[in-house]
């Protein structure tokens, strides 16, 4: 009976010593398999901590220069005569939108050579979107046809007197068609501007407003 009885407990002993055995060889195992996964990831972390840093001190950089335009820009208007503060008026707005458009290389994550061939694309469609007004100093940009129409029949309608109905029905019909066919340039610019982009960049574009 002693000895069914040590029998019978040195075979626990021995299920108990395979079971922990067992449970030591799965836990190393993970631990091997965590520390390869912990590896990989902290090798990703190594690669992408260059580009991290280089996107910060480019974000500090510009923000330090945006700082010291606005200070010039303000210093410029505090003393300026009128003509001088519309003149830095349009100059602000110019660089305003050019560095909107700019800002689209970072947002869409494109090196220099895709951006040399996506830039002139949100370029067409951003100014189309938000068309800088008519300058008034002397280095005037050329009017669109839709500002070119506009300017006609603002003039025809300054005469109070004598102006025909029909001649307002006809610079008012150019106007509709000049603004028609900036709709259809806008469409197609669009259209060519999506073709280029991934489904992630396109969706960024349209959080921005830039493509529907």
């Amino acid at each position: 009976m002693k000895h069914q009885e040590r029998s019978r407990t040195n075979s626990w002993c021995r299920t108990i010593d395979n079971v922990i055995s067992r449970r030591v060889i799965v836990g190393s195992g993970g631990l091997a398999v965590l520390g390869l996964l912990a590896g990989s990831a902290f090798g990703e972390e190594e690669k992408k901590e260059p580009e991290r840093r280089e996107a910060e001190a480019r974000s500090r950089k510009e923000g330090q220069e945006r700082m010291e335009q606005f200070k010039a820009f303000s210093e410029r208007m505090r003393d300026a005569s009128p003509e001088e503060r519309m003149k830095t008026m349009e100059e602000r707005r110019v660089q305003e939108q050019r560095r909107a458009i700019e800002d689209f290389k970072d947002r869409l994550c494109v090196s220099d050579k895709e951006w040399a061939v996506v830039k002139p694309r949100i370029e067409k469609v951003y100014n189309l979107m938000h068309p800088l007004p008519q300058m008034r100093t002397a280095n005037e940009r050329p009017k669109s046809e839709v500002e070119q129409r506009s300017s006609e029949l603002r003039e025809l309608l300054r005469k109070k007197e004598g102006t025909a109905v029909d001649q307002i029905k006809a610079r008012l019909t150019a106007l509709r068609a000049a603004k028609q066919k900036t709709v259809q340039e806008l469409v197609t610019a669009k259209q060519d501007l999506r073709q280029l982009m991934t489904l992630r960049q396109e969706a960024e574009l349209v959080l921005r407003g830039v493509l529907d």
